[in-house]
């Protein structure tokens, strides 16, 4: 009987240990912290008011001893702080709405400190007589979480979908392209491989950068 009981028990526990390590697969997705640091004059909270005499206390009255305000004491240390968390998820919005120059932007989504989109690239094969067809174009998710000082992004469901039906290779990390290797050959599918990660390449770059200005940067006039 118990033999039984551990037979059912590990039939409904095994499918969701496997969903779970599929949802959070390291090896299929590029991922990475990256440390956000700001000026703390610009950042930094407002020092509190200095108290004074209430105007509107009874004659008569014995008038409180005010206490002096504590000296004001020069910061020598760091001049730069974390970043706050709404700071950075302002710099997140920015890099979405702006526009990229080698892929589109599109399915925007946001919750408060997360930003998310899908990125698509043009493929197009750089070879004469190339031996399959399979022009089109690569995909991804980017994911980018902000918490104080720091964010980190996501870049995940890399995938090649070519023009012409039936020649898709899909999920980049695939070792045989989704549509077999009879139809993409080892060399074809080792191109779009590479095209794929100089694509994730430009993401990252183009994120960084972004990251980097101020939130609340003015444009030029001009």
């Amino acid at each position: 009987m118990i033999k039984r009981i551990l037979l059912v028990s590990s039939l409904f526990i095994s499918p969701l240990v496997i969903f779970s390590q599929e949802d959070e697969d390291n090896t299929k997705m590029v991922r990475e912290v990256v440390n956000v640091m700001v000026d703390k004059s610009k950042f930094a909270p407002p020092p509190p008011p200095t108290p004074t005499a209430d105007p509107h206390a009874k004659k008569g009255h014995k008038k409180q001893q005010q206490q002096d305000p504590p000296p004001v004491v020069a910061d020598t240390g760091n001049p730069m702080m974390p970043a706050p968390s709404s700071e950075i998820y302002k710099r997140a919005q920015n890099w979405y709405k702006a526009k990229a120059i080698k892929f589109v932007k599109a399915n925007g989504t946001n919750s408060g400190s997360n930003v998310s989109c899908n990125a698509t690239f043009t493929y197009k094969q750089k070879i004469l007589n190339p031996e399959n067809e399979v022009d089109g174009e690569i995909t991804m998710d980017i994911i980018i979480e902000a918490k104080e000082g720091k964010y980190r992004y996501t870049i995940k469901n890399i995938k090649h979908k070519a023009t012409k039906e039936g020649m898709s290779g899909g999920d980049i990390y695939l070792a045989v392209p989704e549509c077999g290797s009879m139809k993409i050959s080892d060399l074809t599918w080792k191109h779009i491989k590479s095209a794929a990660y100089a694509d994730i390449q430009i993401v990252i770059d183009e994120l960084k950068a972004r990251m980097k200005e101020d939130g609340d940067k003015k444009k030029d006039d001009w």
